[in-house]
C-alpha cells in the first residue's frame, strides 16, 4: 500500500515539474470600449497610441499581412487597423482592404475610422492614401465588384501557405517512416517472438542464465567483509537457487541479475564479449523509502538538489560514499534504466533511476576493498519506492556459472 501511494505522488511531482501551458490572449475582432482604458486605434480617440511591439502571439503590426496573421477571408477592425498602418511600408495592404471593401465588418471599420480621422490629421491622411490606392486598383482592368472573396493573391501569402502545407507534410512522412521503423524492429522478418522465450531476455534466458539454475557460493568473500561492510550474505551456503533473473538496459550495455530466494539478494554480472562475466557485485537489500507526497519525491529526485545523482551519498550511520557512475564535484542525472525481470510464473517489467555510490572498507587485501551503496528509485505495476542496496565485488572466476547454453 505505501508503494502505490508513493507511485501517485510521483506522478503528481513529475506534473509538477512540467512547465506550466504557455498563455495566449484570444484575438479582439473588435476595439475595445472607452471604458477599457486601452486602444486599438492609432493616434488619439481612446487615449493611448496603437502598440508598435510585436503582441504576445507573434508578427508585427507593421511587418506581418493581416491575413497571415488572422487567416485568409477572416476580416476583424484590427486587421484593417494594422494594414492601414502598413500602407506606406507594404502596398499588398490596399490589395486586401480591396478585396474586402465590400465586407460588413470594413464598412464598421470605415464608419469608424471616419470618425477618428475628423479629430486625428495621422488618420486622416491615412484614409486619403487609401482611397487613392482603391481607386488605382477600382481603374485596373478586369477588377471586379469586390466582396467577402479574394479575387487575386499576393504572392508571398501563397508562399506562406505553401511552405505549411508542405511542414504539415514533412512531419506527417516522418510520423509514418518512424512507425515504420518501430514496427519492423519490434517485428523482425522472422515475426513474432520464438516458442518458449521472452521478449527482452534472450541475453539472459537463451545464453547461461535462468530461473530455478543452481549454484554454489563460496562463503568466503562474506566471512571477510562481515563487520566492515553493510552487506549481508546470503541466507543459504552451498548450492543456492535462482530465484528470478533480470535483464537490465542502460543504451548498449547490458546487465545481469541473479535473484536469490526470497528477492533480497542478488548477484549483478556484466558479461564480456566471450559472454562469460568479467564483472560481478553482490546486493543485498539495506533500506526501503517510500514518498509520501511530491515534495519528499523532490528530495529524491529534484534535477538541481535531488539526493539521487549528488556526488556524495550519507547513510543513517553517517558513511559518506562518493559516486562511482561518473565520479565529480557537481549533481548530475540518475541513469536511467529497464529491467525485465522472469521468474517461474511471470514477468516484470520496471524503470530505475539509479545511482552507485562507493566508500573504501578498511579490510585486508584479501577483503573486499569497496563497499558500495546503491540507491535506485523504483516504478514497477501501479508501485514506486526508492530502494537502497548494499554491495561487495565478487571474483567471476569464483562464481561457478553453467559455461554452456540453457534451455529454458
Amino acid at each position: 500500500m505505501s508503494r502505490g501511494g508513493s507511485s501517485e505522488a510521483l506522478r503528481d511531482y513529475r506534473a509538477s515539474q512540467r512547465p506550466p501551458p504557455t498563455y495566449v490572449p484570444p484575438r479582439p475582432s473588435t476595439p475595445p470600449s472607452a471604458s477599457s482604458g486601452g486602444s486599438w486605434l492609432p493616434g488619439g480617440g481612446w487615449g493611448a497610441p496603437m502598440p508598435r511591439r510585436v503582441p504576445s502571439w507573434g508578427g508585427s503590426w507593421d511587418t506581418v499581412s493581416p491575413r497571415r496573421s488572422f487567416g485568409t477571408g477572416v476580416v476583424t477592425g484590427v486587421a484593417l487597423w494594422a494594414a492601414l498602418n502598413a500602407l506606406t511600408s507594404s502596398p499588398s495592404q490596399a490589395e486586401y482592404i480591396y478585396t474586402h471593401r465590400n465586407d460588413p465588418a470594413y464598412r464598421e471599420w470605415r464608419q469608424e475610422a471616419d470618425r477618428t480621422a475628423a479629430s486625428d490629421p495621422d488618420v486622416a491622411a491615412k484614409l486619403a492614401e487609401l482611397d487613392r490606392r482603391l481607386a488605382q486598383l477600382e481603374a485596373q482592368p478586369g477588377s471586379t465588384g469586390g466582396g467577402p472573396t479574394v479575387a487575386r493573391e499576393p504572392a508571398r501569402d501563397r508562399e506562406g501557405g505553401f511552405s505549411l502545407w508542405g511542414i504539415i507534410l514533412v512531419i506527417g512522412g516522418v510520423v509514418v517512416l518512424f512507425w515504420l521503423w518501430r514496427r519492423r524492429a519490434g517485428h523482425p522478418s522472422g515475426g513474432g517472438t520464438p516458442a518458449g522465450t521472452q521478449p527482452g531476455l534472450a541475453g539472459s534466458t537463451e545464453s547461461r542464465f535462468r530461473v530455478g539454475m543452481v549454484m554454489p557460493i563460496d562463503p568466503a568473500p562474506f566471512l571477510l567483509a562481515s563487520g566492515l561492510t553493510k552487506i549481508q550474505p546470503p541466507e543459504e551456503s552451498g548450492m543456492i537457487s535462482i530465484e528470478a533473473v533480470g535483464l537490465l538496459r542502460y543504451g548498449n550495455v547490458l546487465l545481469h541479475r541473479l535473484y536469490l530466494p526470497g528477492g533480497r539478494a542478488f548477484f549483478q554480472l556484466h558479461l564480456g564479449t566471450d559472454g562469460r562475466p568479467d564483472e560481478c557485485r553482490y546486493f543485498s537489500f539495506l533500506d526501503e523509502v517510500a514518498p509520501a507526497d511530491p515534495q519528499e519525491w523532490g528530495f529524491w529526485l529534484d534535477p538541481r538538489e535531488g539526493v539521487l545523482g549528488w556526488p556524495t551519498f550519507q547513510t543513517k550511520d553517517g558513511k559518506l560514499y562518493g559516486r562511482v557512475w561518473a565520479p565529480g564535484q557537481m549533481r548530475i542525472a540518475p541513469r536511467q534504466l529497464e529491467e525485465t525481470r522472469q521468474y517461474l510464473d511471470r514477468v516484470e517489467h520496471r524503470r530505475l533511476q539509479a545511482m552507485l555510490y562507493g566508500a573504501p572498507t578498511g579490510g585486508a587485501a584479501a577483503a573486499a576493498q569497496t563497499e558500495y551503496i546503491l540507491v535506485s528509485a523504483i516504478e514497477a505495476e501501479g508501485q514506486a519506492s526508492v530502494e537502497l542496496d548494499a554491495g561487495i565485488d565478487i571474483n567471476p572466476a569464483a562464481l561457478q556459472l553453467p559455461g554452456v547454453s540453457l534451455t529454458p
